[in-house]
């Protein structure tokens, strides 16, 4: 919904497209790095992104949102678009991690004890679990990356499409 939003009142220009681009695919690598290591709720997962930090998920959505909201070329949801993000998020992250202390109890709060929330770097990425590609098509990843693209490639459209810099809805009036 966010997306859509953005894309409605985004003047993309070439340059915001691609500076926002290396932010989005390196937000969608951190997602496909954790979702293919990501059992949930079978076990606890803790090696990979997950020795980082406790939500590489999130992490790798706000990347791709950050890359959304410099694309959007809109300098409110510069400062915005970040905040709101974490409002929104900050709540299932909680609700998330009390699902797995009640699930995994001790060994959860363990492992909330060495690694942060957000990120860390840490000297090791082993622990439990590994990355599968099987893994990553039983989380349904792929519609993610889907969208993604879509995504992306409107961006693409809005900065490259003559009369670029103007919202998706002047473009639209203009091509009906």
């Amino acid at each position: 919904m966010a997306s859509i939003v953005l894309l409605l009142v985004a003047r993309a220009t070439p340059r915001s497209f691609l500076i926002g681009l290396p932010i989005v695919v390196f937000g969608m690598m951190i997602r496909v790095w954790s979702s293919g290591y990501l059992s949930k709720m079978e076990r606890l997962v803790t090696a990979g992104p997950f020795a980082m930090g406790r939500n590489p998920l999130y992490i790798g959505s706000f990347f791709i949102s950050l890359g959304y909201f410099v694309m959007c070329n809109q300098p409110v949801f510069w400062v915005l678009g970040p905040i709101l993000f974490w409002l929104f998020h900050g709540g299932a992250i909680a609700y998330e991690e009390k699902l797995l202390e009640d699930k995994f109890g001790d060994d959860f709060r363990e492992y909330c004890k060495s690694v942060p929330r957000i990120i860390s770097f840490p000297h090791s990425l082993a622990g439990h679990g590994e990355f599968s590609l099987e893994q990553l098509k039983l989380n349904n990843e792929y519609r993610t990356i889907v969208g993604t693209v879509i995504a992306v490639g409107i961006f693409a459209l809005l900065a490259y499409t003559p009369g670029h810099g103007m919202p998706i809805c002047w473009l639209v009036s203009r091509i009906c």
